[in-house]
């Protein structure tokens, strides 16, 4: 389920696939062994994907959540995130709701505001593996066409998974155990993720839109119940 969301809608595999991880390791460990299993299907879906993106929404992103992520793994191993991930996930919801009503979102427009997006989306990214909800809220926003929307969300999730490798790397987070249970997870994953990016091709652009609202609701609500836990 998480490889085929990962291919058809872009993002949300973390939202099914980390916390199921933190039942049987520990959390951190979830984070880690998500991001390498992700790698290999990234060799599928990105390569369109960068083809098809908006370079110049998305060029500011990536070099804000690059900023961000060293801060988010960070905190990762030194404080308490809840306070955030509340704020974060209730702010994600408020913009589903304008966006599945059609509202404008007249703030979500500018440059600032998608390196404020990227820098909050790269910290939570550090932090929890799900920095997607900030990023694809304000992509989603921008009313482009399905294929350039799924191609920009892509290309931004697939940068924060390969931005966060390394940095899990130096602060001693990945292990020969993780880089082993990622290996073994990812034929699956990429399998499930070739069938997700096959069905958005075949006819799944059509609800694109009203999926993609439907998995970041889902992500949000998920984060702000866990935060309560």
């Amino acid at each position: 389920v998480g490889g085929f969301l990962r291919g058809f809608v872009g993002f949300g595999s973390a939202l099914v696939i980390v916390p199921v991880l933190a039942l049987i390791f520990t959390p951190k460990l979830a984070v880690v062994v998500f991001s390498i299993m992700d790698l290999p299907g990234m060799v599928q879906i990105l390569p369109t994907a960068v083809r098809d993106c908006s370079r110049k929404k998305v060029l500011p992103m990536i070099v804000a959540l690059l900023a961000g992520i060293p801060v988010g793994v960070y905190g990762l191993s030194t404080i308490d995130t809840n306070s955030m991930r509340i704020v974060i996930s209730v702010l994600v919801l408020i913009m589903v709701g304008m966006l599945a009503l059609n509202m404008r979102i007249v703030f979500a427009t500018g440059t600032k505001t998608s390196v404020t997006g990227g820098v909050i989306g790269g910290i939570i990214q550090g932090m929890a593996g799900i920095g997607g909800p900030p990023i694809v809220a304000l992509l989603l926003s921008r009313r482009d066409s399905p294929d350039t929307t799924r191609a920009n969300i892509v290309v931004m999730m697939s940068i924060l998974i390969i931005a966060s490798i390394p940095v899990f790397w130096f602060f001693g987070l990945v292990s020969p155990r993780s880089l082993i249970l990622g290996g073994l997870a990812a034929p699956i994953y990429l399998l499930a993720a070739y069938l997700g990016s096959r069905y958005f091709r075949t006819g799944g652009s059509g609800i694109y839109r009203s999926m993609a609202l439907l998995i970041l609701a889902l992500t949000a609500i998920s984060t702000l119940v866990l935060s309560f836990w």
